[in-house]
C-alpha cells in the first residue's frame, strides 16, 4: 500500500504543475533558461555540511567530489544525474549524494554535464568518460557507476562503451527510475501517462530527439534498451509503477538476464519517477537495498 507520505509527495507534484514541463513540448522550450539556471548547479551549503568537498574543472566542466570527514575512501560512485539532458540538478539530487556519503562511506563524484538542446550526445558522452577516467579508472577499490532517469542511459553508455575498448569495468551499475529508451516507444508508457504527475512521453520525446541530434533514437548509444549488455557489471535496478519510463526498467532486466549479467529489479507498487530520493518510506526501504548492494556487489581491486 501507497504511504500516506508518498501520497502527499504526489499530490504536491500536482498541486505544483510539475508534469506541465515534461508534458508539453512547448512549456519545455518556454522554461529551459530556468530548469537551466546556473545557480542550480551548486549544491547547497547544508549538502556539504560535515562532508569533505571540492570541484574540479574536467575538460573544462565542473566535477563535484564529496567525501566522508573522516577521511576514510573506502569505495567511489560517479552518480549521473536525471532531468531529461535538459535539467541541472534538483534538491533531491543534492539530498542522495549526502545521503550515500553518510550512509555508505562512498565518496560520490558529480559531475555538471552540460545540457541539450546546446549539447547533443557526443559532447554529453564524452563529458561523463572523462569524469569517469579522471576520478575512478585508476582508484584501488570498489567503484560504482549510478544513474537517474537520463543519467540510467548515460551509465549504461558508459559502461558499454568501457567493455568495447577493453578498459576495466566498474563493480556495479545502480540504475534509478533510468530512461533507457529515449524514443519512449514502449506503448505501456502511454497507458501510465495519465497517472505519472512528473513525466509526460511528448516532451520526454523531444528532449530524446534533441540530446540523439542526427543519429536514430534506437541506436544502442543513444537508447542502451537496444544495446547488448554481455559481460557488464551486476546491475541493480529501481522503478515504481506510476512512472512512464517503468516500462524501461522492466526491458533493461530482461535483457541482463538474457545477456547473463546478474540484474535485480525492485518494482515499486504505486511508485512516482526518482522516489528512491525522495523523504518517503518507500525511499528509505529502496535506499536501504541500494546500500546493501554496494557492501555485497563482489569487489574488485581497482575499478
Amino acid at each position: 500500500m501507497t504511504s500516506i507520505r508518498a501520497r502527499l509527495e504526489m499530490a504536491s507534484l500536482r498541486a505544483q504543475h510539475s508534469k506541465r514541463f515534461y508534458a508539453d513540448p512547448a512549456t519545455m522550450r518556454a522554461k529551459l533558461a530556468y530548469h537551466q539556471h546556473p545557480s542550480k548547479t551548486r549544491p547547497p551549503r547544508l549538502i556539504r555540511r560535515g562532508l569533505r568537498f571540492h570541484a574540479e574543472l574536467i575538460a573544462g566542466i565542473r566535477c563535484y567530489l564529496f567525501a566522508p570527514r573522516s577521511g576514510r575512501d573506502d569505495r567511489r560512485i560517479l552518480h549521473l544525474h536525471g532531468g531529461g539532458f535538459v535539467e541541472q540538478p534538483s534538491q533531491h539530487h543534492w539530498r542522495f549524494v549526502r545521503w550515500l556519503v553518510v550512509h555508505t562511506n562512498a565518496s560520490v563524484v558529480f559531475p555538471i554535464y552540460p545540457l541539450c538542446p546546446a549539447a547533443e550526445h557526443r559532447r554529453i558522452r564524452a563529458v561523463v568518460h572523462g569524469a569517469y577516467d579522471h576520478f575512478l579508472s585508476g582508484f584501488d577499490g570498489p567503484c560504482y557507476v549510478f544513474g537517474d532517469s537520463a543519467g540510467g542511459a548515460l551509465a549504461l553508455d558508459l559502461a558499454a562503451t568501457l567493455r568495447a575498448d577493453g578498459q576495466r569495468l566498474p563493480t556495479g551499475l545502480g540504475l534509478l527510475s533510468p530512461w533507457l529508451d529515449l524514443a519512449v516507444s514502449d506503448p505501456r508508457s502511454r497507458t501510465i501517462d495519465p497517472v505519472d504527475p512528473e513525466l509526460g512521453v511528448a516532451g520526454l520525446r523531444q528532449a530524446g530527439r534533441w540530446y540523439a541530434g542526427p543519429e536514430p533514437l534506437e541506436d544502442p548509444g543513444i537508447s542502451p534498451v537496444h544495446a547488448d549488455l554481455t559481460a557488464l557489471p551486476p546491475m541493480t535496478v529501481f522503478t515504481g509503477t506510476r512512472d512512464i519510463l517503468n516500462p524501461d526498467a522492466h526491458r533493461i532486466g530482461a535483457s541482463a538476464r538474457r545477456h547473463g549479467v546478474p540484474v535485480t529489479l525492485h518494482d515499486y507498487d504505486g511508485m512516482f519517477h526518482n522516489w528512491t530520493m525522495q523523504k518517503v518510506p518507500e525511499g528509505a526501504r529502496a535506499r536501504s537495498a541500494l546500500a546493501r548492494f554496494l557492501s555485497t556487489t563482489p569487489a574488485v581491486s581497482r575499478c
